[in-house]
Formats: structure tokens, C-alpha cells, sequence
């Protein structure tokens, strides 16, 4: 369970929507905003060396634009699912589970599409003379996507009940099951505005309008966080319960809202149009017609997932509960939540950095240049996540508790977050590499082999999943998801390796080993401060105070050591990043 696509995806998602369901649909990386990549024209009209000096650079900058721009994002995304944490599991539980259908069919439909074809597709009609054409484009395809969007919410209504009642919560209890069910009807319509802002998103992409778009995807988390406190204020006696799923709708229109700054600049007014024959869509459709189908394969996975997780048995220490469906699917989602702030500031965002650069040495036919390109992102994912996956584990406790722990959610809850949390944060370095690896095929206009790869990986997490989810239960399902991503990744890189050649993967050994070496360090001393400050009153985690305290004393002074280690190591990606992150500042 650990994509976030109705949202930003981002998707975020990207989904970075940020709500989470299963990376059961590894095969496009999740949308968030990229910045200021270097044109082909740019390149070509400066001497070479000097060009791949400005277009590490220019990568460098691009991705921590991107990490810096999603970060009020992520930021927004963390309080809205402490807002439905605090509701507790009896709540939780059916609004996450509502969320699925609406982000799976967004997925299928055009989120899953806006890397591997609408964005490769309106960068081909991006130059000033083409900009008529790009609208008209642009505008059909959001007038279809809405129209079929509207069609389906109103089919959604009437299959809902089937649906919930014999898949997606089938294990919750029968008022769970009712609140479910009312919340998903609601929640569906959302992809009215949700669809055509995917499609409008991936049009300012391609015309290098970042600024607006990188602030969209807040717009959806605050809304949900304004309909929760606004149906709390209203009560049960006003249908106030509803809040959250009706807070869903404001933040699918806030989000299109927040476009509209950036389609002005861009002198991209709304039009009527369905040119049905515009030589594109069937581009787009060849392109996309395999992602779709993957997507078809991932909702089935998602769906399978979710009912999993409604039926699996309590935990040992759930002491008093008979049904654990809503508690092990609430956890499993916090728990991906987690997972997703650092997918969505560093995958994703070194994923969409690169895209265009890797998409113009691909046309090029300049291989050198690509594979480059594609080994300083995998030097970069791997310098940020691997210490993110090692101190998500360390520090688990004091993390979900802190973040989670409030009202109505109770510490056996936290319990199992801490359990899906650990399980699923293994996955993070091999997503890092997935996303970069998916964009490469992308940029070869290649989306065929990703999902073909998607296939296999799905295997991984079937023979995890079904020989244990009723016995070791949820913390089975989040570690059968972790070995299908991973596999995933693994398995891209080397069909990869045998399309293209030697990627030279092996020259940046000496780095990885560094990048471990400082993690261990960092996680030697974020273990051994737990351990010396737990037993004082202080740092307790029985407290807010002590929680807090510990996360930020002993997760700063960490984090502090690993990248003083790394530059100490003379890692050179961590020089790149400090030097993007000062220029951003205006202290460079």
C-alpha cells in the first residue's frame, strides 16, 4: 500500500495525492512538479564538456526544486492524515477504504498516463508556434475526460454496494461497512475535477510552467483537513460524519483552482472542443494503451490487497478487539503515508528531473549522455533514501507515535503502524531506482517492457501475501509489497542493461559503499540515544513532550552525523545537492 495517485500523485499522487494504497502500479513514476530542465537546444549550442558540467547542474537544481516545492505538500499531507488518524480506526478505516475505487479508476484512466504519454506527447507541440494546436489538444482531452468521469460517478453510485460488500470491506463490521460505502459515493465524484487537473498539470509541464503546479496538490490535503474540522463543528446531528469525504471534493476543485494562475500566464484559456481526430490522441493512446492495461492488473492487485487487509487476524497485543479490518487497513495506510513524504520529495522528484534531459539524449541517440544522466540520478536516490529507509526504522516509535498518536488513536494502534512501517520502508532505496528506471523506459517511448515487468514482480508479492496473511496478518501484506517493488526495480535494471549496454553500474560502487557506511553511523548513534535517553522522565515516549523531544534531538543530532559522514567521505552528489539547496536559498 504505498502509492499515493488520486492525490499528487503524486501522486501524489503522485500520486502525490498522498493517499495511500499499495505500489501495486509500479510502472509510472508519481506526478509531482519538475523545474528548469535543460532544452536540447540549450545543449546543443555549448561546447560539450561544459554542457554535461551545466546539465548535472541543471539536474541537480531541477530535483531539489522539485524536493523543496513538494515539501508544503508533503508537509499538508502529514497533518490531513493526523486529522483522520485522531478520528480513530472506526472512522479511518472506511475513509481510506473509500478512497481506493476513486484512485484506481483516476489511476487507469489518466493519472497513470501523464508521464509515459501526455507529457512526452505535449512537449512535442510545446514551441511557441504550436501553442494553438497544444490547446486544442490539451482541451479535448479534458473535455473527454470529463465527460466519461461524470458518466462513471453516477455508474459508481449504484455499483458501490456489490462492490464494498464483496471486496474492498468485506472483513469491517456492518456500520463500518454502511459509512464505507457513503463516503465512496461521495468521494467518487471528486474525479470530475481530479481527471482534467492531471491532464491541465501535465500541459504546464510541458510548456515549463512549475511555479503553480507545484502548490496544487496542498489544495486537496487542506480541503479534507476543512471538512473534517468543519464536520466535527457540525456534528452527527447535521451530517457532519460526512465532512472528510465532502472535504475531498473541495480539495479536488482547490486544486484546479490553483492552475489557473499558471494556465493565465500561460495565455492557455479554456475551450469547447473535441477534436476526436487530432493525430495525437492516437499517439497518445499507443503509448499509453500498455500502462492502462497495467493499471487494469495493479487495481485488481489493490483491490485484492485491501480485502486482504480487512479480513487479517488482530495482532497479539490487540487485546479486547474481535475484528482488527479497520485498524490493520488504517495502519497500513499511516504507514505508507510515512513511506510517501520521502518518495514524493526525492523518487519522484529526481524521476520527473531527469525525464526531459533522459527523453533528449534518447532522440539524440547520444547513449554516453544517457546512461550518465540515469547513474547521477541513481547516486542521488540512493545518498537520500537509503538513510531515509534506515531512520524510518530506528526511529519508528517516537515517529508514529508523535505524528499519529492523538485522540482517538490509541497506542496499540501505533503499535501497528510501527509493524507496516518498518516492513515497508525496506522498498525504499529500490524505489528510488524503479522511478528513474521507469522514466528511462519512458524516454525511449518505451512503456511496454515496465508493465511487461510489472507482470512478474506481481508474483513476488502474491507469494508473500497469500501463504501468510491470515496467520502473520498485516505485517505480511506490507512486506509482500516491498519484495514486488523491489523485485520490480531489480528486474528493470536488467532488462535495461540488456536494451541499451553496460550502464557502468559497477562505478558507482565506491559511492554506495560510502552512502552505507555513513547510514550505519547514523543509525549506531540514533539507536544508542534512544537507548541512553529513554530511561529519563524527559524524553519519555509515554508523553508528547518526550516524543517530540526525542524525534528531534536524537532524529537532528542523526541526521546531522550522516551527512556530516558523507561529506567527511567526500560523497560528491552531497556537495551538488548543498550547492542547489544554498542557490535556492539566494545564499549562493
Amino acid at each position: 500500500m504505498a502509492k499515493d495517485s488520486v492525490e499528487k500523485s503524486q501522486t501524489e499522487d503522485k500520486n502525490e495525492h498522498g493517499e495511500a494504497i499499495a505500489i501495486t502500479a509500479a510502472v509510472a513514476p508519481v506526478v509531482f512538479a519538475p523545474e528548469q530542465v535543460p532544452t536540447a537546444e540549450a545543449i546543443i549550442t555549448i561546447p560539450e564538456a561544459q554542457s554535461q558540467s551545466g546539465e548535472r547542474r541543471e539536474i541537480v537544481k531541477s530535483a531539489t526544486l522539485v524536493m523543496l516545492g513538494n515539501l508544503g505538500s508533503s508537509v499538508m499531507g502529514m497533518v490531513r492524515q493526523i486529522v483522520i488518524a485522531s478520528a480513530g480506526s472506526a472512522v479511518s478505516g472506511p475513509f481510506l477504504a473509500a478512497l481506493t475505487p476513486a484512485q484506481s479508476f483516476n489511476d487507469f484512466l489518466v493519472n497513470g498516463s501523464v508521464s509515459g504519454a501526455l507529457i512526452p506527447t505535449f512537449n512535442d507541440y510545446s514551441a511557441p508556434e504550436k501553442r494553438e494546436e497544444l490547446r486544442r489538444l490539451v482541451y479535448t482531452i479534458v473535455n473527454i475526460i470529463f465527460i466519461i468521469m461524470l458518466i462513471s460517478s453516477v455508474a459508481f453510485f449504484f455499483l458501490a454496494p456489490w462492490l464494498f460488500n464483496t471486496f474492498l470491506a468485506s472483513g469491517f463490521k456492518s456500520g463500518s461497512k454502511l459509512l464505507t460505502l457513503q463516503f465512496a459515493r461521495i468521494i467518487f465524484f471528486s474525479l470530475m475535477a481530479l481527471g482534467p487537473f492531471a491532464v491541465l498539470l501535465s500541459a504546464l509541464y510541458s510548456l515549463k510552467e512549475f511555479g503553480w503546479p507545484a502548490f496544487a496538490t496542498t489544495a486537496y490535503h487542506v480541503g479534507i483537513i476543512i471538512g473534517a474540522i468543519v464536520g466535527a463543528l457540525l456534528g452527527t446531528h447535521f451530517y457532519g460524519e460526512y465532512g472528510l469525504a465532502f472535504g475531498v471534493l473541495i480539495g479536488a476543485l482547490g486544486e484546479i483552482a490553483l492552475l489557473i494562475p499558471g494556465m493565465r500566464n500561460q495565455h492557455f484559456r479554456y475551450m469547447f472542443v473535441l477534436d476526436l481526430k487530432h493525430p495525437a490522441l492516437r499517439r497518445i493512446l499507443k503509448l499509453y494503451a500498455p500502462v492502462a492495461f497495467s493499471y487494469l492488473v495493479s487495481s485488481a492487485f489493490i483491490f485484492l490487497d485491501q480485502s486482504l487487509a480487512t479480513n487479517t487476524p488482530c495482532a497479539a497485543f490487540m487485546q479486547g478487539f474481535k475484528s482488527c479490518g479497520e485498524a490493520n487497513l488504517s495502519a497500513m495506510r499511516f504507514a505508507t503515508t510515512l513511506i510517501q513524504f520521502p518518495v514524493g520529495l526525492v523518487a519522484a522528484a529526481l524521476s520527473f528531473a531527469v525525464l526531459p534531459t533522459l527523453t533528449t539524449h534518447a532522440r539524440e541517440g547520444n547513449m554516453e549522455r544517457f546512461k550518465e544522466t540515469l547513474r547521477l540520478g541513481f547516486r542521488l536516490g540512493l545518498l537520500l533514501m537509503i538513510p531515509a529507509a534506515a531512520g524510518l526504522i530506528v526511529l519508528q516509535g517516537p515517529i508514529v507515535r508523535t505524528i499519529f498518536e492523538h485522540r482517538s488513536f490509541t497506542y496499540s494502534e501505533a503499535q501497528l503502524t510501527q509493524l507496516a512501517l518498518q516492513n515497508y520502508a525496506f522498498q525504499l532505496p529500490f524505489v528510488a531506482l524503479d522511478q528513474l528506471l521507469i522514466a528511462a523506459f519512458y524516454a525511449r517511448k518505451n512503456t511496454l517492457i515496465p508493465v511487461a515487468v510489472l507482470m512478474v514482480s506481481v508474483l513476488g508479492y502474491l507469494a508473500v501475501a497469500l501463504p501468510f496473511w491470515h496467520t502473520i496478518g498485516m505485517p505480511a501484506l506490507a512486506f509482500a509489497n516491498t519484495v514486488q517493488n523491489s523485485s520490480h526495480a531489480i528486474i528493470l535494471l536488467i532488462v535495461l542493461r540488456y536494451s541499451i549496454g553496460h550502464i557502468h553500474v559497477r562505478t558507482m560502487i565506491p559511492t554506495v559503499l560510502k552512502i552505507l557506511l555513513a547510514t550505519a553511523v547514523m543509525v549506531a548513534v540514533a539507536w544508542g540515544l534512544q537507548l541512553l535517553l529513554g530511561n529519563t522522565p524527559l524524553f519519555s515516549l509515554e508523553h508528547l513532550t518526550g516524543r517530540l523531544l526525542t524525534l528531534l534531538i536524537v532524529g537532528g543530532l542523526a541526521a546531522g552525523v550522516y551527512f556530516a559522514s558523507v561529506l567527511l567521505l567526500k560523497v560528491e552528489e552531497v556537495r551538488l545537492l548543498k550547492g542547489a539547496i544554498l542557490t535556492k536559498l539566494g545564499k549562493k
